[in-house]
């Protein structure tokens, strides 16, 4: 190495090439020289010290500047170092007896025109059994991940909280305020609202801020075959039947006790299944195929349904005590054609959902595309308009806005009624839909100030109240 002094900036301007250094890198090259974490030892090519951190020399009890001059052999006996600087080539990884505790280390040549000037080696402080017990720890933290993830899988539990609800209009506030009330009593509930609104999404919700820690257990009531649905839901020791398993099966009220039971669309369950839920729900306790032991249970049932569960009683498809035991704490979630200052929001949050799922970029629909979104009357609520939203990206696939051009068929045929005069039944349909939106918005800007949203308006007060009665807001 050259003998005359060099400073620091001189330094790292012949490390960089003469660049202009920033502070930043100047910083990192002072941390470099001086690493809390690291030991840093650079020699000559005879494998005399240039250079000790302050640590080591702090590790082998030296004064500032003690190991200068040294062979580094005095200090480690089995240092590499003269065998890097023999061959020119580096060892990294190298287990290290330091002081009889075993170190990592990599040891590197400092090669300048070609030839060997030096070396430069660098000593995890961290000793290797130190190291190793950082090893187990990784590896048995990732067992126990990957234990939780496979009970998850077999586990219920629910995702969803009133934080995911979309929605700004008063329709959907009451729903969740609602909601949100029910869940405190802690008493059975049924959601009642059409296909798609997100009624397992209130379920969630309801169980989360009421008892997040216990089971959450789904039963999608239409999809168990009449035959089974007994010991689906109830149970079965071994043996009570031909083919049934030999260790018997827990039924989906066990798996809920100390949690909640979602019954979605309770209204398919057959009469009989429904004679003995009435008397689960009224006893609280369970009696399986093929026992003659009764078991206590504790338990929420929140049932969902999408149909009028009053007709069905009157129809006889449906027990009119069951229905007056459910119904207590019910909660009605509206659609969307009842909420359509909702629409904007579901468009801008889905889109983005999607983008993330297709690799695409768009950030709004058309004004014109926006129109058919709003003229809508979404038969299939939320979910419909999702599927509506993906068919349409599918379509354009590149660009910021989506055109009407990519909306399905479907959407803009229902979206466009025939414009027979500008006094058309399509043509009001459209004003009405907009004007019950500014209402509503401007309701909720002034947190459902009636005088404040009219003036907000420019609204005579008499005509603003007469279009509050007329939309039901």
């Amino acid at each position: 190495m050259n003998e005359k002094k060099i400073d620091m900036q001189t330094l790292l301007e012949e490390i960089s090439g003469n660049y202009s250094i920033s502070p930043l890198i100047a910083y990192a090259m002072k941390f470099f020289f001086c690493n809390p974490y690291e030991s840093l030892i650079i020699v000559d090519k005879q494998g005399k010290i240039e250079f000790m951190d302050k640590w080591s020399e702090k590790f082998f009890g030296l004064s500032p500047g003690g190991a200068k001059g040294r062979k580094v052999e005095y200090f480690v006996k089995d240092s590499v170092f003269p065998r890097v600087i023999e061959t020119g080539y580096p060892s990294i990884g190298r287990l290290l007896q330091v002081k009889n505790t075993r170190k990592i280390s990599s040891t590197y040549p400092l090669i300048r025109n070609g030839d060997v000037v030096g070396a430069i080696g660098r000593v995890l402080f961290r000793s290797l059994e130190e190291v190793e017990q950082i090893h187990a720890e990784v590896i048995r933290l990732k067992r126990e991940v990957k234990t939780l993830r496979e009970r998850h899988a077999d586990q219920h539990y629910a995702v969803y909280n009133f934080q995911d609800i979309l929605g700004k209009s008063h329709a959907i506030k009451d729903s969740i305020e609602m909601a949100k009330k029910v869940a405190l009593t802690g008493m059975d509930a049924l959601i009642a609202g059409e296909s798609g609104t997100g009624k397992e999404l209130f379920a969630n919700a309801i169980h989360n801020i009421s008892n997040p820690e216990g089971p959450f257990v789904r039963v999608n009531c239409p999809a168990i075959p009449f035959e089974l649905a007994e010991s689906e839901l109830f149970g079965y020791e071994k043996g009570a039947f031909s083919g049934a398993s030999t260790s018997g099966k827990l039924g989906k009220f066990e798996l809920a006790h100390n949690g909640t039971i979602f019954l979605d669309e309770l209204s398919s369950m057959p009469l009989t299944i429904q004679a003995k839920l009435l008397r689960i729900l009224q006893e609280r306790e369970i009696e399986k195929l093929g026992s003659i032991k009764i078991k206590k249970l504790k338990f929420r049932v929140i049932a969902a349904t999408n149909t009028d569960l009053k007709k069905e009683v009157d129809n006889g498809r449906f027990r009119k005590d069951l229905y007056y035991r459910i119904a207590k704490a019910a909660v009605h979630i509206p659609p969307l054609r009842e909420r359509k200052e909702d629409i904007p929001i579901y468009i801008d949050h889905y889109l983005r959902v999607i983008n993330k799922q297709f690799g695409t970029g768009f950030t709004a629909l058309s004004q014109e595309a926006l129109d058919s979104f709003l003229n809508y009357n979404w038969p299939g609520n939320v979910r419909d308009l999702i599927n509506m939203l993906e068919q349409a990206c599918l379509k354009e696939w590149k660009g910021e806005k989506i055109g009407k051009h990519c909306l399905p068929r479907e959407l803009c045929k229902r979206s466009n009624p025939r414009k027979t005069s500008p006094h058309s039944t399509g043509f009001k349909i459209g004003v009405s839909t907009k004007e019950r939106m500014l209402i509503s918005q401007a309701l909720n800007n002034t947190k459902g100030n009636k005088r404040k949203a009219a003036s907000l308006l420019k609204m005579p007060r008499s005509t603003f109240y007469n279009k509050l009665k007329r939309y039901g807001l």
